[in-house]
């Protein structure tokens, strides 16, 4: 795909809501650009469709939306929520880049331009308080002006009809469109506008959208771009196939179109379809009619619009129109020609310039404009002139009201503007060209051939043209080898003017090539195309005309209308040319006594269906009388089903008449007896008819009248309905913003509510004036306040604290702004932990005061007794009665007989169990405390209790403790530990094992043990 462009750019980022600075140094090309058009009911299909979308697909998002301009939109940060990707607000000038998601902001139209997004201001051409902007629209048709076939437009919920304009531009330019299928839309009428025009690629719900969008970007066809392409051209041999099919199953030959542009729909419809080869999609062509009927529409896709290019319409009304007209009879038909017309916007704006200059001119001209193109859906469609509201932006408010009627959901061309323009499918490239045409508009579609088939469309177009015609065509085509045939009008606009006398002949059509049909399969299509021109001196025409005026009566032929078509033999005794305006109508142009006898005969012939011959009928000239017998012979061509009538002229020789039967009644009998029968009913109609007008012109006055209050009420309510309508999707959207801010808030609220409830920690707000905004449950035990206490000072209620400095330094906070943290005691003997901050708000304002206070009772009471054993600990360790690496054990207990140390000697004479140890000294269940005796002691009598009551030390006390079935002879000695105000702080315990002092006790000498004895005794 393309290169990377490096910009250095720094703008903020919108991350899930978060704010921060980012820096790039590269601009990450995305590898396609997706367009999103919303309206009312969008905000929970884009929800949707992000949710399920990667933030690295490597595309770039763009989301227009029919914002109000009266509100603030919250599109940034409900979206956010709903993807990895950053989210922006467009800005002007900042570059698309890959993985990113771009919103339109309120008050602004969006387009793009060499891939950076640019805003303008929204434009009100009619004045109006409102009125009906399309953004969608602009953006799409920016979109596929600037990406071409990396261009994808999707169209989610909403009403109306924007986006479906820009839909057919992305399109014409080779890009994908998608839309949101009906059932999961909130509002159908802009998916379903977009499915009307037969261009979708694929109709979804939004969270499916993703997975098909994805496919589509990341296939072969695609991906790779231009190596591929070349691949198809070169398989000339597949190429040729799907041409084939094509032409077998529609009718049509694409032979002549360039490759460039077939390829590439091509391409399209493999991605589409998800096929990897291009053999495997030739059989699926051939197998499915229904692609082969997408992929002919997608062929014949033509970008159009309403008075496009508004600079080269002004040259055709300034420097086109007026000339046609200028010097002809006003009897002379005015005759335009739009050659691959499409949906029949250019053929009616150019039949809206034609009126308009009629208007102008106070002239009134007999004006057709045809419209031809291959597309039959495309003429059917402009035939009913209705188009959808979204044309608004093509056409000016004084047109639109002058020229259109508001339909529902669109709006239809007049139907005097309708009865100009006569639509007609034909083929440019194999049907014969119109005739006398003062003015011929083909506009970018020559582009599309190749240069032998733009040199006979360009032949065929000058064929048409009257002596002095005007030729108009695109802006990127050019006339080839007819320069010469032509002057120059506008050379930008590709405007010109036939030259007189320049007529060149018609090339014949071309021999089509053929489809050779082999055993199932679909060979490749001939390559030979011989051109060849018409040739007067064919022996055969000469062979023809001979026979025919030898061996024929005198013969012509007219169509339906009596139009004079072809002359067989000479004529001259029967027809002649008549005076005046020129005619071609058989009835007109016979003699006069013919005149009445072959137009009764040519309906009588007509409405049975059969030849009618009149026989006998008297002519008069200066050669005397003869008999002539006139045959009527009706024919259908079975191929175009056009009715034709053909007339003979043959004098009856075999009878001569005598001057009786010459002055005789014959053909005046005739004329004077259908001329009473006529007379007769005319005059009882004319009875009839004057009853009718005179009861209707009483009633056509009333009803005049009534018409045109109607008329204006109608066209005032039209105007306030569009604008009601855009006011209701511009408030749906705010109103689904605000509505998904408010569930937020909700569920915000909801958590608050219950942090307030269930935690243990007093809050208080209070307003710059001191009042109560709000308070937690906890509060209450410090403060006597109640829920309706809400409003007012703080001063006035009572507190539960020792605190006298409670509200000064409240009003000490909110005049310095410096936080104050201390601890307080309740009156119920229960500790806190006093914080007095300043509220601040998002903006960093400040708005009141916040105290908070936490229960730190329990830490209270813990740093009580932590102090309590460091000061014993401290006073053991002063007085020197323990060492950790003493071999004698040393337990320490606090007052509460809790053991606060142990030493290693302690724990290995004891228990290695820590909980066991901790019981030590205690009357804990499991322990049986015994004296040398075994007799069990209670609990005054255990060493802790006994030194606690008599607050003196002990010596070589000796028990046992049980624990389990364990049993321990130890050797005790106890020391309490005072305080400084001589209170009881604890004791220290020195503690041995019996049964290790009788070990160590068999390796003294004699005299030490009996000094022992002596000791324990």
């Amino acid at each position: 795909m393309a290169k990377k462009k490096t910009k250095i750019i720094s703008e903020p980022v919108k991350t899930r809501g978060k704010k921060q600075t980012k820096t790039k140094a590269t601009w990450d090309v995305p590898i396609a650009i997706v367009g999103i058009g919303a309206s009312a009911g969008g905000l929970d299909a884009l929800e949707r469709f992000f949710r399920n979308m990667p933030s690295d697909s490597g595309l770039a998002f763009v989301v227009v939306q029919h914002l109000s301009p009266n509100y603030k939109s919250l599109m940034v940060e409900l979206l956010s929520k709903h993807t990895a990707m950053n989210v922006y607000r467009a800005e002007d000038g900042m570059p698309v880049e890959a993985n990113t998601t771009y919103l339109i902001p309120p008050k602004k139209n969006l387009t793009i331009f060499h891939g950076k997004l640019y805003l303008t201001d929204l434009n009100n051409p009619s004045g109006q308080g409102h009125f009906l902007n399309l953004p969608i629209d602009i953006f799409f048709r920016s979109l596929a002006e600037d990406q071409g076939d990396r261009a994808i437009g999707i169209i989610l919920s909403g009403t109306g009809s924007d986006g479906t304009l820009g839909i057919r531009a992305i399109k014409g330019a080779g890009g994908m469109v998608m839309a949101q299928d009906a059932d999961s839309a909130k509002f159908d009428g802009m998916p379903m506008s977009a499915a009307a025009t037969g261009l979708l690629d694929y109709v979804l719900p939004p969270d499916k959208m993703s997975d098909e969008l994805l496919k589509y970007v990341k296939h072969p066809f695609i991906h790779k771009g231009d190596k591929v392409e070349e691949l198809i051209l070169k398989d000339e041999d597949n190429l040729s196939k799907i041409l084939g099919i094509l032409r077998e199953r529609t009718g049509v030959d694409f032979t002549f179109y360039k490759p460039n542009t077939i390829v590439r729909r091509i391409e399209r419809r493999i991605s589409i379809n998800q096929i990897n080869r291009i053999e495997d999609y030739v059989v699926h062509l051939a197998q499915s009619p229904s692609e082969a009927r997408i992929l002919y529409k997608d062929l014949l896709i033509g970008v159009t619009k309403f008075f496009r290019d508004e600079d080269a319409f002004q040259i055709i009304a300034q420097k086109v129109i007026p000339n046609i007209f200028e010097g002809r009879n006003s009897n002379s038909p005015i005759r335009v020609w739009s050659v691959g017309c499409s949906t029949g916007e250019e053929a009616y704006s150019l039949a809206i310039m034609l009126k308009e200059y009629m208007d102008a001119s106070n002239k009134r001209f007999d004006v057709k404009v045809f419209a031809t193109d291959l597309d039959k859906d495309a003429v059917e469609y402009a035939g009913t002139g209705i188009y959808p509201e979204s044309i608004i932006s093509d056409i000016s408010h004084e047109r639109l009201q002058l020229h259109f009627t508001k339909k529902d959901g669109g709006y239809q061309i007049n139907e005097n503007i309708r009865r100009m323009v006569i639509f007609a499918v034909q083929n440019i490239l194999t049907d014969p060209p119109f005739s006398k045409i003062d003015l011929t508009c083909c506009r970018n579609m020559l582009i599309y051939f190749q240069p032998v088939m733009q040199k006979k469309v360009l032949h065929s177009l000058h064929y048409a043209l009257n002596r002095n015609g005007y030729l108009f065509l695109g802006s990127s085509e050019s006339l080839g080898d007819l320069n010469n045939s032509f002057a120059v009008v506008d050379s930008k606009w590709k405007v010109y003017r036939d030259k007189i006398g320049s007529k060149l002949p018609l090339m014949n059509d071309f021999v089509m090539p053929t489809v050779k049909k082999g055993s199932g399969a679909i060979n490749k299509i001939d390559a030979g195309y011989p051109v060849r021109m018409l040739k007067i001196d064919d022996p055969l025409d000469i062979a023809y005309q001979s026979l025919v005026a030898r061996f024929a009566p005198p013969s012509v032929i007219i169509d339906e209308n009596h139009e004079l078509l072809h002359v067989f033999g000479d004529l001259a005794r029967y027809i002649k040319i008549p005076t005046g305006k020129a005619s071609l109508n058989i009835v007109k142009m016979v003699r006069k006594e013919l005149a009445m006898p072959l137009n009764t005969a040519i309906h009588k012939a007509l409405k049975k269906k059969g030849d009618v011959i009149y026989k006998d009928l008297k002519i008069k000239d200066e050669d005397g009388t003869y008999l002539v017998n006139i045959t009527v012979h009706p024919v259908i061509d079975e191929k175009s089903k056009r009715l034709f009538i053909i007339l003979t002229f043959e004098e009856n020789i075999s009878r001569s008449i005598s001057r009786e039967e010459a002055d005789g009644i014959g053909v005046d009998e005739i004329r004077d007896q259908r001329i009473a029968d006529l007379e007769q009913a005319l005059q009882y109609t004319k009875e009839n008819l004057q009853a009718s007008i005179e009861e209707m012109e009483t009633s056509n006055e009333e009803l005049q009248s009534t018409n045109e209050e109607l008329i204006a009420s109608n066209e005032e309510l039209q105007s306030t309905n569009e604008e009601l309508q855009s006011v209701n999707e511009e408030l749906y959207t705010v109103n689904s913003e605000y509505q998904k801010k408010i569930e937020e808030l909700t569920d915000l609220n909801n958590d608050i509510i219950n942090l307030y409830k269930n935690t243990n920690i007093g809050t208080l707000f209070l307003d710059l004036q001191m009042n109560i905004r709000k308070f937690t449950p906890a509060i209450s035990d410090i403060v006597n306040i109640m829920d309706r206490d809400l409003g007012r000072p703080i001063q006035h209620f009572s507190h539960n604290i020792h605190y006298p400095n409670f509200f000064s330094d409240i009003e000490s906070v909110t005049k310095t702004l410096i936080s104050k943290e201390t601890e307080v005691e309740s009156w119920n003997n229960k500790y806190f932990l006093m914080k007095i901050d300043p509220y601040r708000t998002v903006d960093n304002a400040i708005a009141g005061i916040v105290i908070t206070f936490i229960d730190i009772t329990e830490r209270k009471g813990f740093e009580e007794r932590l102090k309590v054993k460091h000061n014993l600990l401290s006073n053991v360790c002063s007085k020197g009665l323990i060492c950790e690496k003493s071999p004698t054990g040393k337990i320490i207990l606090d007052a509460f007989g809790t053991l606060v140390f142990a030493n290693n000697s302690a724990e290995n004479i004891i228990a290695k169990d820590e909980e066991i140890l901790a019981q030590f000294g205690l009357s804990a269940p499991g322990w049986r405390i015994t004296d040398n005796r075994g007799n069990l002691l209670n609990d005054n009598t255990i060493p802790y209790k006994h030194m606690s009551l008599n607050r003196k030390p002990f010596f070589d006390y000796r028990y046992s403790e049980i624990s389990g079935k364990s049993k321990l002879k130890l050797l005790v000695s106890g020391y309490p530990v005072f305080g400084s105000e001589n209170e009881f702080q604890g004791c220290v315990f020195t503690i041995d094992s019996t049964e290790k002092m009788m070990i160590t006790a068999s390796d003294m000498t004699q005299p030490k043990k009996r000094k022992i004895r002596r000791t324990v005794r």
